[in-house]
Order: C-alpha cells, then structure tokens, then sequence
C-alpha cells in the first residue's frame, strides 16, 4: 500500500487529522507564540526572545516549504523588505511579528489555527493565573482611584499591566467564540460573562470589562437572527470612524468638546494629538521609545500605527481591514465581524492590535484574505516553492484525546443535573467561609481607603465560588469514573 493510500484511509478514520508539513509549522509558530504571551511574557526579556527565535524558525521554513506564484513572492517580498526597514527606524518588532502573520497564512486553515489557539491560550492564561493565585503575596498591584467604585487594588496577575489581563480574557473568550460558531448558545454567553466578571475583580479594567460583554452579546445577537442590510452597512462604516476618532477628532475637536472627549477615555485623546504631528509623519515610521515616555504613553492603536510604523503601512492596514469586512459582509461571515468588530473598538483604547503583544487574531482574516485576493484574477498561476516537493502529507493521532474528552463529554451529559448541584452548594459554602474568615494581609490593611477592603472581600468570594465549583465537579467527575469502572469489572 503507497503512502498515499496510507494517508487517505487515516483519513477517513476519526482518530487522525491529515495536515502537511507546512501547515503544522505554521501552526508551531502561532502556538508559540500564544504561549510565550499567554504566559505573561513581553519584548525584552531573554525568555521571550527564545520563543520569538524558535516561532520565527518555524515561520522561515514553512514559506521555504509552501508553493506561491510568482506574483505572490513579489508582494511577500515587498511587504518583508518594509517590514524590515520600519523595523530598523522604529525598533518595534510588532511590525515584523504582525508581518509574517499575515503573510505566512497560504494553506492555512483558520478553522484549526484557532482550535490550536484555544487550547494553547486556555492552558497558558488559566497556568499563568493560577501560579499568581498561589502566590498572590508576589503579584505585582497598582492602587487606582476609578471614578464609580473609588479606590480599588489592581493586580497584574503576571502579565505587563491590568489591561493587558483583560485583553488577555478578550483573546480567549473570542477563541471560544469562533469554535463553537453556529453553535454559540445562551450558556456559552453565561459562563464567559461570568469569567468576565471574574477576571474584572482582578483587572479592573472598565474598558476591557465593557468590550468582552459587548463582544459575547454581539456574537450571540448576530449567530440567532438575520442581519439587516442597514446593519452590514453600519459594519462597513466602524473601521472608518475608528479611524475618524482616532487620528481626525484628536485634531479637529476644540474647547469643551476636546474636554469631554479627553475626559471619557482617561486622556487618550489629549495623547493622540501631542503624537499626531507634522514632524511624526513618516513613510518609514519613528523610533518608539524616542518619543514616548512613562507618562506620554501611546494606547490608541490606529495612532501607534502610522505613527510608529510610517503612512504606507497605515495605508496597507486601512486596505487589508476594508477589504476584509467587504468580503465577509459579502459572504454573511457574521461571527467573524462580530470579532473584527469589538478588536477595532478595543483598539481606540489599547495598542494591543499592532504591537508584539500578539493578540490581534484578525490579522488571521487579513491573511487568507490576501490570498484570495491574489488568485482571484489568475487562479491556475504557476507556483514554486524553495523547497520543491518537500511539503508532505502528515497524519497525526489524535485518538488519545478523543477517547477520554468523549468519555467526559458522557460522563457530563449522564450526570450533569448532579455535578451541578455538589458543584453549586459546594461553591457556596466556599464563599460564605471565604467571606467570614476574609483576613486582609498587612500590606492591603496600610493602602485601605474608601471601598477597598470591600471590593477585596468580595474579589477573595468570587474566587473562593468558582475555585469550589470547579474543585466539587473534578472530584465528582472522578468518583463517577472509578464507579463505573468498578461496576464494568463486576
């Protein structure tokens, strides 16, 4: 039997999943690269930049393997050689990371690069947050004063910034999104809005907070009812205002209405503008840390772009955004522009889209889309590759995950009502022991001002609920699984 055969009756069976090589490389690099952030690490620290070397590596030999046209070597060129030079002026690695997502994404399929994603993000967020749990006492912490609840103590829980937690949340409840898709339910929307809540105690990110409900909420509205022509067209019009609020409104809006406007988004607006300069204009962009400062600090995304990265890149990131929502919109791809959507809105008010923090998942989109677009008018192009014939058929195993995730899958659906309850009261009495015998440490005992100690309270039984929940179902998931072993020996 050749191995042809071999590959297409594994095929077949449920217990493999058929990729090629350059496909699974691909998928190396985004894994990696999901991992080295989700796990809190950033640009400048030894560990990361392993990681970056290791999915870079991926990346070189995955083009080196995948057949392009002619054309499509020209434009990848292109855009490698900007790449390259914006990132000589403005040493932000951003641009090269956004870059060869993008680029890299021929043969690719968005279906299993997120199904990928979810599974490294989850273990990675969920890993990172729980060490910090165990040792709260070493969590980094920033006590802020927020206009609704007063004082309130912020934790870092391992990442670069509050913020940065709550985007993190916003990355994984999209992950969660897109593979459910057509399935996405009303528990779906219920436990992640729970999640945000939960995460939220930690972060106190009211902008992180307010964009993952509108999130779960959007995709939950436009995955149960037909879209409107009028509401396609609203899509087609957000990257546009984005784009008005963040590098126009900053210029023209004077007197009280620049007052308001700098008030709601906490400054940024008044940062855009001192950016937003002649003299920063620039076809190849500006060097990051020479104009930026601890206090002068660039959140608005659109902003970071052209100014960091230069006009053209800003051009080719306004062509790539219109005419993904285009096409989608053309082909009712609903739960994508949801994403698309709320990532382009969370940009107004964090850099995250741009940078090295590798969470923009769009950029995904962009990829096939730049494809499409490039076999649309010659679909039957010569194609080389640099590794001519190298890129094979693999049939990877994926039994051993199967077989026991099915076996929970039953074992939940047999007991659920059961599992609910234990796992209900249990939760409780966790909170109720957590709130009565809540002992602040001294360090929070010398900060407490206003609200403090009560947010913390309740930050300390949301946690002590879910912890409890979580800790009753395993247990009783595992009793009903050696129970049911026992009685299939008898």
């Amino acid at each position: 039997m050749s191995s042809t055969e071999v590959i297409n009756k594994k095929e077949n069976q449920t217990n493999y999943i058929v990729t090629r090589t350059s496909e699974l490389l691909y998928l190396g690099f985004f894994g990696i690269m999901l991992f080295a952030k989700g796990i809190g690490l950033y640009d400048g620290q030894n560990t990361y930049k392993l990681f970056l070397v290791l999915a870079f590596l991926c990346i070189a030999v995955k083009m080196c393997l995948t057949e392009y046209s002619y054309k499509e070597w020209a434009v990848i060129s292109i855009l490698l050689i900007l790449s390259i030079i914006v990132y000589q002026v403005s040493g932000e690695k951003g641009i090269l990371i956004c870059t060869v997502t993008v680029v890299a994404m021929k043969n690719v399929s968005l279906k299993r690069a997120f199904r990928v994603g979810l599974c490294v993000w989850s273990v990675a967020m969920a890993g990172r947050f729980l060490v910090s749990l165990i040792w709260i006492e070493n969590v980094e912490i920033a006590v802020q004063t927020k206009n609704i609840t007063g004082a309130v103590l912020r934790y870092f829980m391992g990442y670069p910034h509050p913020n940065v937690l709550h985007i993190s949340y916003l990355v994984l409840a999209a992950f969660v999104i897109y593979c459910v898709k057509e399935t996405y339910s009303l528990k779906h929307l219920l436990v992640l809005a729970a999640g945000n809540l939960f995460v939220f105690f930690y972060s106190y990110s009211y902008t992180g907070a307010l964009i993952v409900m509108i999130y779960i909420c959007l995709s939950y509205y436009v995955s149960k009812r037909e879209i409107s022509k009028i509401e396609y067209f609203i899509v087609e019009l957000l990257f546009p205002f984005c784009i008005l609020f963040s590098i126009i409104f900053p210029l023209i809006l004077r007197g009280k209405a620049f007052e308001l406007a700098d008030k709601i988004f906490n400054n940024r607006i008044n940062f855009a503008r001192h950016f937003l300069t002649l003299e920063n204009m620039s076809l190849v962009g500006n060097n990051l840390a020479e104009i930026t400062t601890d206090v002068i600090t660039m959140d608005n995304a659109f902003v970071f772009a052209l100014v960091i990265y230069g006009i053209p890149v800003f051009l080719l990131i306004c062509s790539g955004y219109l005419r993904t929502v285009s096409q989608y919109v053309k082909q009712r791809k609903n739960i994508e522009l949801a994403m698309i959507c709320c990532f382009l809105v969370a940009g107004i008010t964090e850099p995250f889209l741009f940078n090295t923090s590798f969470k923009n998942l769009t950029l995904l989109f962009l990829g096939e889309q730049l494809f499409q677009v490039l076999r649309k008018k010659e679909p039957k192009q010569k194609e080389i590759a640099i590794f001519k014939n190298k890129d094979k058929c693999i049939a990877l195993p994926v039994g051993w995950i199967k077989t026991p995730m099915n076996g929970l899958k039953g074992l939940w659906e047999e007991h659920k009502k059961a599992i609910w309850t234990v796992g209900m009261i249990t939760a409780l009495l966790f909170c109720i022991m957590a709130g009565v015998f809540y002992q602040p440490t001294t360090e929070v005992l010398e900060i407490a001002k206003e609200n403090l100690l009560v947010f913390e309270r309740i930050r300390v039984m949301i946690t002590a609920f879910l912890f409890g929940f979580i800790a009753a179902a395993i247990v009783m998931c595992a009793g009903m699984k050696i129970v049911g072993s026992s009685k299939k020996h008898i």
